[in-house]
């Protein structure tokens, strides 16, 4: 008993560097990513990425055998530079050399990379194990002093630090412990222009407020000129991108950089920048392409989002699942959902005609992608109903219940995203998923991504 006590699960071998851990349902412990569950066990993937982002236990590292291939392997400019001769002719056959998009072998321990192909050696490193990059700390004439008199809480000095040191990280938080804060932070004491990519109008509307109401808080703050938002498909569309290529940028900061790899934007690693930032609150996909949210970020940064709602940095809210027989029954559940709670509340719908049908029912605002001032609309109505457009970054501080009445399958990020949008509040929110059980049999896997993370879920039976 004791030994169990001490180390309540199996270690099974899944694949290279990776492995299911099999825990007991009753036992209070998560780790990674939560691959399946049933009424008795739940099964987590542990591999490099998670042990990046949370350290794992000793004991869970040394049995997966997570390690990295290679004693050095460090990327820059057009260069990967290996400790010894041995390992670059290694790392020559295992990159495939000249069709792996490397050039030739140069020196005693470097090898010239093709050009354009950097991003692709860096994530194939990744996934090799290594963290191939050269740090760049920032430079002093880069640097200023600290104007606005903020007090750094201590996890958001550290990240602060790791940028001074490297000048690229990955910031891997959950929703409301502070990414865009430390960002706008870390933008005030960098000189020079600074450049924010996001994947949607709804969050440049919502940087563009941020930057404007640091600097009426805080006068010393950074000049809101200096800024700029643009949207991953503005960048990308036709010929825009070519002024980002020439045009040096001191900052870039990637906010939900999940979504860079994606082929039509992983080509913004070309944007011409000094320093780099990628944020997330959920930093895998599903596509198998996660090595190159790493490669195209840089050192990652991450702490559990318990550790984060233990520090008082978040808080965690009350998440229940709705069960009903028919569709039509769900639907007209969400009219008394909203009448049983007075406060801010925000209904997710991704269905577009869904969305539009069931603001006539409440008449309420429903925000979709044709919708203008849509942070506007977010603050001054008590209830909204958003597509996807609200998924990723939304900051309402007094919202105070989320309703998830339509969603996109499956998917986990897509959960940890809209969960994500009640823990911004400032007091303890109410997170609501409405299924049909149907919807829970083919669907239910979304809802992992809440359980890996500690989440305790209750099922309500709703008539």
């Amino acid at each position: 008993m004791d030994a169990f006590a001490e180390k309540p699960y199996k270690i099974v071998p899944k694949s290279q560097d990776e492995a299911f851990v099999v825990v007991p349902r009753f036992v209070p412990f998560n780790v990674g990513w939560l691959h399946e569950q049933n009424d008795a066990w739940n099964v987590f993937v542990v591999n490099k990425y998670v042990d990046w982002i949370t350290e794992l236990p000793d004991d869970i590292r040394d049995r997966v055998g997570i390690e990295q291939q290679y004693e050095e392997a460090q990327v820059h400019d057009d260069t990967v530079e290996f400790s010894s001769e041995d390992e670059r002719d290694q790392a020559w056959d295992d990159l495939g050399g000249r069709d792996g998009g490397l050039y030739r072998r140069k020196g005693d321990t470097e090898i010239k990379i093709k050009n354009g192909k950097e991003f692709e050696i860096i994530a194939e490193l990744i996934e090799q194990g290594n963290l191939p990059f050269t740090p760049q700390p920032v430079a002093d004439e880069d640097l200023r002093d600290d104007r606005s008199g903020i007090q750094l809480r201590p996890y958001q000095e550290r990240a602060w630090e790791k940028f001074r040191e490297t000048g690229m990280v990955g910031i891997y938080w959950c929703p409301g412990a502070g990414k865009t804060f430390i960002s706008l932070y870390i933008g005030d004491r960098i000189n020079g222009k600074k450049l924010v990519v996001v994947p949607s109008r709804t969050l440049k509307e919502q940087w563009e407020d941020a930057i404007h109401g640091r600097k009426e808080k805080y006068p010393g703050a950074v000049d809101p000129g200096e800024w700029e938002i643009q949207t991953y498909q503005y960048l990308t569309h036709r010929n825009n991108l070519e002024d980002y290529q020439n045009d040096a940028v001191t900052l870039t900061i990637f906010d939900e950089c999940h979504r860079l790899p994606a082929n039509t934007f992983s080509k913004l690693a070309t944007i011409d920048t000094t320093y780099r930032m990628g944020l997330s609150a959920s930093p895998y996909r599903e596509d198998g392409r996660t090595d190159y949210i790493f490669a195209l970020t840089g050192y990652p940064i991450g702490l559990k989002w318990q550790e984060l709602i233990e520090l008082g940095a978040v808080q965690e809210p009350d998440v229940t699942v709705y069960l009903y027989s028919t569709q039509h029954r769900k639907r007209k559940d969400v009219a008394n959902i909203v009448a049983e709670r007075a406060g801010k509340i925000l209904i997710f719908c991704d269905a577009i005609q869904k969305g539009k049908r069931l603001s006539q029912e409440l008449d309420v605002p429903f925000v979709h992608g044709d919708t203008s001032d849509r942070m506007e609309t977010f603050r001054e109505n008590r209830v909204v109903i958003g597509s996807r457009v609200a998924d990723e970054g939304v900051s309402l501080d007094e919202l105070d219940t989320v309703v998830e009445y339509d969603f996109h399958g499956g998917s986990r990020r897509q959960e940890a995203q809209r969960v994500g949008r009640v823990m911004h509040s400032d007091g303890k929110g109410e997170h609501i998923v409405m299924m049909t059980d149907e919807e829970y049999e083919k669907h239910g896997q979304r809802l992992y991504s809440l359980e890996e993370q500690g989440f305790n879920i209750r099922f309500e039976r709703r008539r």
